[in-house]
């Protein structure tokens, strides 16, 4: 791992101890944690807006959707 500083205000830091210390937690996990979902997120945000360009760009045809549903309906049964 690689040591690194960041500024932090007092009152989150002090709301990182509070909740962090009993759940055995030190600020650097609550930190790595967070960051990790914050990648998480960004990298589900970037699917769907490509996802949403690529159908954009291509849009499904009316019939395909509607052969969906029909396979939908049938897998219900």
């Amino acid at each position: 791992m690689k040591n690194v500083q960041i500024t932090i205000d007092e009152e989150t830091l002090s709301r990182v101890d509070r909740i962090g210390k009993p759940l055995g937690l030190n600020r650097s996990e609550i930190v790595r944690q967070a960051l990790r979902e914050w990648l998480h997120r960004h990298a589900v945000q970037s699917f769907e807006q490509e996802w949403i360009a690529a159908l954009q760009k291509k849009p499904d045809e009316n019939s395909r959707a509607e052969d969906w549903m029909g396979v939908q309906t049938w897998s219900r049964k």
